[in-house]
Formats: structure tokens, sequence, C-alpha cells
């Protein structure tokens, strides 16, 4: 298997662990580690009897073999999100407009428009300056205040000068890769730009990609946002502290129903929580199919099984590149026309 081939494979791949089946132009924005056009990625799944041989297409869809269900399973929860959404709008309206925030953005299930059931409303949040904690807290009184406790998840909130972060795997990359902002899309850039792993990771990936959900908020909104800003310059240092020191005890109390208390912060500029995050699962089941799909190209003829081990040193070799990396030795390649024959689409 060819490095190009290769990456289009652990894109499918890493969707498919969220159920989530792509389109071309989405392989495109998530190739790992490689550059390629939509005209390049449409000629390597047409013409490779490797990528054929473990990834299906339909309805413009592209899945691991044998999981067609989830297209239906995608279409049905697209338009579960967008209902979701559209009964949150003004919650997450009047969360753009707060005092000292930046940016709102989706993340999660529901960013992919891939909730599952009831769902969350999580929220990735940026601040202006070190006001994290009186944020989150107004997030949510607010929340409560408007019935949505149960569904609004602000579990991220950062201040705009500590965007830089430490954990710099393919989960994390993956994270910021799919927010979608509602407000902030230049603070976005910021992000980004202070997390330059995940073009390492993402290379195809336009920040501009993210901006379907983008609010046009008013002038004069902006205009009282400014002003309510500077009239709470001083009064936010004190508020700040409160919340800090009642909310974190707060929190601190709960520790003890946290599963993954290594990927919570509560700190001055930054509130994270992950209380129950699926990232140690998630990049151990990545590797679990990884391992599945190169032990069945090997277990193929003898010159099926030479390029299958030439695929796994491709992909093995990635895994060389930093030990924080999850495996990424998949040999899946996907099959360029569906059951009735019909070509793939163009990306857009």
């Amino acid at each position: 298997m060819t490095v190009n081939e290769a990456a289009i494979a652990r894109s499918v791949l890493y969707a498919s662990l969220f159920d989530y089946p792509l389109t071309l132009a989405q392989i495109r924005q998530t190739l790992v580690e490689s550059v390629q056009t939509p005209t390049e990625i449409r000629a390597a799944l047409e013409h490779s009897e490797a990528l054929g041989a473990t990834i299906e297409y339909q309805d413009g869809f592209f899945f691991p073999r044998g999981r067609i269900d989830l297209v239906a399973q995608r279409q049905g929860r697209e338009s579960r999100s967008r209902a979701f959404l559209s009964r949150h709008s003004t919650f997450v309206r009047l969360v753009c407009a707060m005092p000292y925030v930046e940016m709102v953005a989706l993340s999660g299930s529901i960013a992919h428009l891939n909730l599952d059931g009831d769902g969350d409303l999580d929220l990735c949040i940026v601040t202006k300056g070190h006001r994290v904690w009186s944020v989150t807290v107004a997030v949510v009184l607010l929340a409560k205040l408007l019935r949505r406790r149960r569904t609004v998840c602000a579990n991220f909130v950062i201040a705009d000068s500590a965007l830089s972060l430490e954990q710099q795997d393919l989960f994390t990359a993956s994270q910021i890769l799919h927010l979608k902002p509602f407000s902030g899309l230049s603070v976005y850039r910021h992000f980004l730009a202070a997390n330059p792993f995940v073009s390492r990771f993402y290379p195809n990936f336009h920040a501009a990609d993210n901006a379907a959900f983008l609010f046009r908020p008013h002038r004069m909104l902006a205009h009282t946002k400014s002003g309510l800003e500077r009239l709470l310059s001083g009064p936010s240092s004190l508020a700040e502290r409160i919340c800090r020191r009642a909310y974190r005890g707060y929190l601190q109390r709960r520790a003890a129903t946290w599963t993954s208390p290594e990927q919570v912060r509560l700190e001055s500029d930054c509130v994270k929580l992950h209380t129950h995050s699926h990232r140690n699962s998630v990049l151990a089941r990545f590797d679990r199919a990884v391992r599945a799909v190169v032990e069945e190209q090997i277990g193929r003829g003898p010159g099926e099984q030479i390029a299958a081990e030439q695929g796994e040193r491709e992909l093995s070799r990635a895994d060389a590149r930093g030990s924080s990396r999850p495996r990424q030795t998949v040999s899946e390649q996907a099959r360029a026309r569906g059951p009735e024959g019909r070509p793939l689409p163009t990306a857009r």
C-alpha cells in the first residue's frame, strides 16, 4: 500500500469509529499527513485493488466493507441534529452575545451532525483574557434559566492567551479540526495557528471549511457588547475570582465521579471538563481496527501478502514519527464504485 492509499484508508477507518461514513470532500479534508487533490483521491479509489478490498461506496458515502448501515444511520442522525440545533439556537445566540466571549463553537458529535439519541450541546468557548470561570458560570446559569442544563455542556472554556494545547496527537487534532464556530471565525483561525500540529496531521484542512454554522450578528449588538465589556472591566475581575473559587470547589467535590480525571483542567485560563473522556478508548479501538485490517490483508495470497506487508511498513513509519500518536497502520482500501457500479462523486 502506498503512503497516499494509507492516508485515505486511515481517514475512513478513523471516522468509522464514530459510525460516520465520509463523502469524497470529507476524505480530502481529513486525510492524515497527506496532501492530495480530489482528482488524485478519486484515482486511488478507482484503481487501487488494496483500497477496493475493504472500503465500499454507496449514495455518496465511503465506509468500511460490510457497514452499509452507516449510510442510513448518518442520514437519520443528521436530520435529528439539525432539529436539535434549531431548538437550541436562541440559547447559543445568547451565549455568543455574552461579554468577553470571543468564540463559541460546536464540538463533539453534534459538530458532525452525528447526534445519537438525545445527546448534548457540547460547546467550546474562547474568552477575552482570564475570564473563563465567570463565563462558564454565566453559561451554566443561563442554561438553568432556559431549562437547558441537562443538555448544555460547556466542557472546554479557554482564554485567548492560552490557545496552545499540550496534548498534540491525532485525537486532539481531530477535535480541533471538527469544531464548528457559531461566532469568532478569526479566533478559530488563531486557535489553529497556535496549534500547528493540527495542520501536520491534516494538511488539506482550511478554517473556511468550518464556517457553515456562523451567525451574522447585527453591528449594533457588537457595539453593545464592546460597551458592556468596558463598563464591566473593573467588576469582572472580582466576579472572576468569586466564580473560580465557588465553582472550582463545587467541581472538585464531584471529582470522585470522574472516569478520566487526567483530562480535567481547572486553571485560571482554562476550564476543561472532559470528565468522561473517550480519548483512550477511541485510540485503543483505532489500534485494534488497524491491526485487524492488516492481518486480514496478510491472510490473502502471496502477491497480496507482499502488498499488505508493504502497507503495514508504511503505516508503521507513521507510528515512528511520534510516540504520542496512535498506530496509523491501516491497510484499508476503498472501492471506487458502488454495488451498482456507479461512478465516484466529484468533491466540491
